[in-house]
């Protein structure tokens, strides 16, 4: 047995180009070009007398699995095929005579072999392919007409093959598949509720007053990804629709970080953009993919994080600690947080012909979480369709349908199980024995429920008149219907129940219809200036059109327990709401290229918004980007460096500031006698702009050892202009609130480190290893008149980063003989703006508030290991974030307003007591840094020997888990428990799980939020 060290791992999306036609591009997805899976895409015409056929196999070269979607062609004739699940592909009336033959594959070497083709014979050939992790010729979407390929790119853009990671990590969301994976992309995690949604954060956060959220496409649609849909929930709980989408469906996920790289994409695109890309069908018979996943989710020592509770037990009248969630499973009413079922079934079916190509699927997923009425239910469809009319000619279309339930259970104080058990108390163990206000099976009767109609929509029509020019229109629809329904019946006791008023019944409902509209033209032209210069000329023209209508209906007092409609209600109200948003935008771009080695590329894009002030033009964003491929010139002779490149870039990109943010506004209100009037709503500002994000990105491509090691670095100084802020106005104006007016400036830079390495490589055992890192950092530079914004714990200085903590910091106390606080000293402040930590003791009522850290994350980290041993397949990932602080207000107000922790009785702690006087949110506050084990699994690829005996031509068996254990915080060090729970540094409050946060765009603090659950599954996969 021979081993060879350091290679790296796979990726896996087909790069497309057209091998007669050097440089000739195509978007992934698009048909055009594209050869058939199976079978031949023929363009020259041959004598059939004098032709052979060719049958090619594709192998791994270490494990021997199949390769499927491996482009097989003989660039000579233009011929080609993609191969199938069973990594076989057929050319037919291939030219006698000898032949070279060409197998490419993205994260795979290219292979070149030379034949012999026999007249009216056939020729079997093995081809076994070699991983390599940097592939400078894969294609991207960057939005001009064809994709452009990855080494004429001046930014990085990330590619999450979907495939891969379905293969191995236990997924049932799309933000699972994105998550963590790629170098300075963050995921805040939301509520352990199945359902919940979670923010996703590209380089940090960027914007003060708007969101920081990116956008996202599908095959080339806009999409609606908002992440916080629903009723306001306890515990930061709500609905992304970006978890609408099946992930079985997705072929890839392609990142395009900051405005860089997102100036084509305009308004709206400063925080980057996210390309979904759906699976494509093959040519050939039809193929068919079979997975069913079993599994279930839980909480990780629930009793032992919970602890004790304290209070006087009215039976005793002393004052004990209990622990409600033994006490509820000692005496009977089973465990609080249960093992909740995860079902998930998918069934898919591809094939076609040269001309007409398509993938159906659907898929099924139920699951449920450690509450036993919150689940998730969804149906997804999908349904691709390409076809190719002519040579000249391409049309894909994409159709996507999903419909769904989804019942979260915090819907609010009185009816959250988790703040219930956090704020327990023997106090009340002969009322709701021990729960906060009401007992679990109370909580079950109210529903909340979240219920989705989707369809995206998507057709591309390309034409190719000539090698030279290419162009396509790209239209669609994301429509989406939401009803959303929160229901307190009427109770048998009315008013006298635990849920007080509301148990007269009490309902609200919400309907909501959304709809994006997306039309988007591009052309692009190739001149060969001379033998070795090229320039490719693109432009362009976009056309986004959102709207939604909001209709709500709320109800109370129903004269009945069975009624539960609006109209049952004695009092009703009605609400109505439409917003609508257009943007229109055109871009050109002009790219010259030297031996396809060395590529300048300039572009310019300009917008207009309907949310843009009166007296705001057009917004005009500008590229500038360069590239060199170094290891392809003569002088290199660096034989360790197999491949090198060079990239920089500077572009802009902007936001469009809120709808009606530029508008002066009036509201309608009840007046005098019942009489109809207005009353003044926002002041406006005819002169807002958009915010201005303008980025500069230096970096390098690196491949070692022959491809085995890969190295991919990049930096970047971002600056947003115009940031959007609110100002105060007087109170003499008439108007509430402040007026939004672009008055910031703040800068980010960070770097993002990207290492994949082949560390062991043999006929039988192999280990490939894969590391992320990114730092992101942010300052606020100017406010314009104001140095600061804001007077509580979250504030936006001069000199800091947007949303940092100031809190007062006491220094010293002292206590009389009842706890109650005679003498505290906390810090002056000093430095900057005074509120630097360190200054000299001052009594804390005169005391500033000093500034604590960061509420937004600074780092990230990820690293993967694949372990091959035989058929067997093991599977780790480690994922980290932090930088940053939060506050569990839970923990403060249990100490304090609640008064169920044991330091609430002994009142025997000064700093307690301090804090208890001058702010309690220290009591609560944690250093929210991790780094945890996310996923596991173990993988076994069954023999064919026994796949084919039911026709299969694969199959696996997987069992994955899900946070399965913490190994690292910045509050406890390696000593943190498995399940994540940490201590605040001050007062006996405890943290769930570190990785909690709320779903806020800037949130620095939460309150009962469920922790993050764990899962594991079992996934059965066959292709036949």
């Amino acid at each position: 047995m021979t081993a060879t060290w350091f290679a790296g791992p796979l990726f896996a999306l087909m790069s497309v180009t057209n091998p007669g036609q050097q440089g000739e591009q195509v978007a992934p997805g698009s048909f055009a070009q594209q050869p058939a899976a199976g079978s031949t895409s023929e363009v020259s015409e041959v004598r059939p007398d004098v032709t052979g056929a060719v049958v090619v196999t594709v192998t791994d070269q270490r494990t021997g699995q199949p390769l499927q979607a491996t482009q097989i062609s003989i660039p000579a004739h233009n011929m080609g095929g993609i191969a199938d699940a069973a990594g076989r592909v057929t050319l037919s009336n291939v030219p006698a005579g000898a032949q070279t033959l060409e197998a490419r594959r993205i994260g795979y070497r290219t292979v070149t072999r030379e034949i012999q083709v026999q007249s009216g014979g056939s020729i079997n050939v093995q081809i076994s392919m070699a991983e390599q992790a940097l592939a400078l010729d894969e294609v991207v979407v960057t939005g001009t007409a064809g994709g452009t390929q990855r080494r004429a790119l001046g930014n990085v853009v990330d590619r999450i093959s979907a495939a891969d990671v379905n293969a191995v990590a236990p997924v049932t969301s799309v933000s699972q598949l994105i998550g963590g994976r790629s170098a300075g992309v963050t995921m805040l995690a939301g509520a352990g509720q199945v359902g919940s949604g979670q923010r996703i954060r590209i380089r940090g956060a960027g914007s003060i007053g708007l969101d920081n959220d990116p956008l996202v496409y599908i095959d080339g649609v806009r999409m609606d990804s908002r992440p916080n849909r629903g009723f306001a929930q306890r515990g930061g709980a709500s609905v992304s629709r970006l978890n609408d989408l099946d992930p079985e469906s997705i072929e890839s996920i392609e990142i395009i970080k900051g405005p860089a790289a997102a100036t084509l994409y305009g308004t709206e695109a400063s925080n980057g953009v996210i390309q979904i890309i759906t699976k494509r069908g093959t040519s050939g018979a039809p193929t068919f993919n079979v997975a069913v996943q079993q599994g279930a989710n839980w909480l990780w020592d629930p009793a032992g994080r919970h602890g004790l509770r304290w209070g006087v037990n009215p039976n005793t009248g002393e004052v004990e600690g209990f622990n409600l969630y033994e006490y509820e499973r000692d005496f009977g009413n089973g465990p609080i947080f249960t093992y909740g079922a995860v079902q998930n079934y998918n069934l898919s079916m591809s094939g076609g012909s040269d001309a007409i190509r398509y993938f159906l699927s659907a898929n099924r997923h139920d699951e449920t979480g450690v509450i036993s009425w919150n689940w998730d239910r969804r149906t997804n469809l999908q349904a691709n369709l390409d076809i190719r009319p002519w040579e000249t000619v391409s049309i894909s279309t994409s159709m996507a349908y999903a419909e769904g339930e989804r019942r979260l259970a915090q819907s609010g104080l009185t009816t959250d199980p988790f703040g219930n058990l956090y704020w327990s108390t023997p106090a009340n163990l002969n009322t709701t024995r021990g729960w906060r206000q009401a007992p679990p099976e109370e909580f079950e009767k109210v529903e909340d429920l979240a219920g989705i109609d989707r369809f995206t929509g998507s057709f591309q029509f390309q034409h190719t008149p000539t090698t030279w020019f290419v162009h396509r229109v790209v239209t669609g629809v994301d429509s989406n219907q939401e009803l959303f329904s929160r229901l307190f019946p009427r109770m048998p006791e009315g008013s006298g129940h635990f849920f007080g008023a509301l148990g007269l019944g009490d309902k609200s409902v919400t309907r909501v219809q959304n709809r994006y509209v997306t039309l988007d033209y591009g052309a692009s032209a190739t001149a060969d200036i001379r033998e070795d210069l090229r320039g490719v000329t693109s432009f362009g023209f976009q056309y986004y059109r959102s709207r939604s209508l909001s209709l709500g209906a709320t109800a109370s007092n129903f004269p009945a327990i069975p009624i539960t409609t609006i109209t049952g209600g004695s009092t009703r109200n009605g609400t109505e709401s439409f917003v609508e948003n257009a943007t229109v935008g055109v871009y050109a771009q002009q790219q010259m290229e030297w031996r396809n080695r060395v590529f300048l590329t300039g572009a310019v894009r300009m917008d207009d918004n309907s949310a843009f002030g009166t007296e705001f033009d057009a917004a005009v964003y500008p590229k500038v980007s360069a590239t060199w491929v170094m290891h392809e010139e003569p002088f290199w002779n660096l034989d360790w460096v197999s491949q090198f490149r060079l990239r920089g870039a500077w572009g802009a990109a902007g936001q469009q500031p809120g709808t009606f943010d530029a508008s002066r506004l009036y509201s309608p209100q009840i007046g005098y006698q019942d009489q109809p009037g207005l009353v003044p709503g926002a002041f406006g500002n005819p002169a807002l702009e958009p915010e201005r994000g303008e980025e500069i990105e230096l970096g390098f491509d690196a491949d070692f050892a022959d491809g085995r090691l890969s190295l991919i670095y990049t930096r970047f100084d971002r600056w947003t202009r115009n940031a959007i802020v609110s100002r105060g106005i007087p109170r003499s104006l008439g108007f509430p609130g402040g007026q939004i007016v672009n008055l910031g400036l703040v800068r980010g830079w960070g770097n993002e480190f990207s290492i994949d390495a082949r560390m062991i490589e043999s006929d039988r055992f192999g280990w490939d290893l894969g590391f992320q890192f990114g730092t992101f950092r942010n300052r606020i530079e100017d406010l314009g008149e104001e140095s600061v914004i804001g007077t509580g714990q979250i504030q936006q200085r001069t000199g800091f980063s947007i949303a940092d903590l100031y809190m007062k910091k006491v220094l010293s106390a002292e206590i009389d003989a009842a706890g109650n606080i005679t003498t505290a000293l906390c810090d002056g402040g000093t430095g900057q703006g005074g509120v630097e930590q360190g200054g000299a003791p001052v009594p804390c009522a005169d005391a500033p508030l000093v500034w604590w850290g960061h509420t937004q994350p600074t780092w990230d980290i990820g690293i993967n290991n694949n372990f091959t041993v035989g058929p067997f397949r093991i599977y780790a990932r480690i994922e980290g974030a932090g930088g940053n602080y939060q506050e569990d207000s839970s923990g403060p107000a249990a100490i304090t307003s609640v008064g169920v922790m044991e330091s609430s009785f002994l009142r025997d702690d000064p700093f307690i007591a301090a804090y208890r006087t001058y702010g309690r949110s220290p009591l609560g506050t944690f250093d929210a840094s991790f780094v945890r084990l996310r996923e596991v699994s173990l993988t076994y690829a069954i023999p064919g020997s026994l796949t084919e005996r039911v026709g299969a031509s694969r199959a696996s068996v997987t069992l994955a888990g899900r946070n399965m254990m913490m190994l690292w915080t910045g509050q406890e060090g390696f000593n943190t428990p498995r399940s994540g729970q940490v201590f605040p540094s001050i007062g006996d409050a405890v943290i769930w799980d570190v990785e909690t946060r709320g779903t806020g765009d800037l949130s620095g603090g939460f309150q009962t939020v469920m922790p993050p659950m764990a899962n594991a599954v079992m996934t059965f996969r066959m292709s036949f």
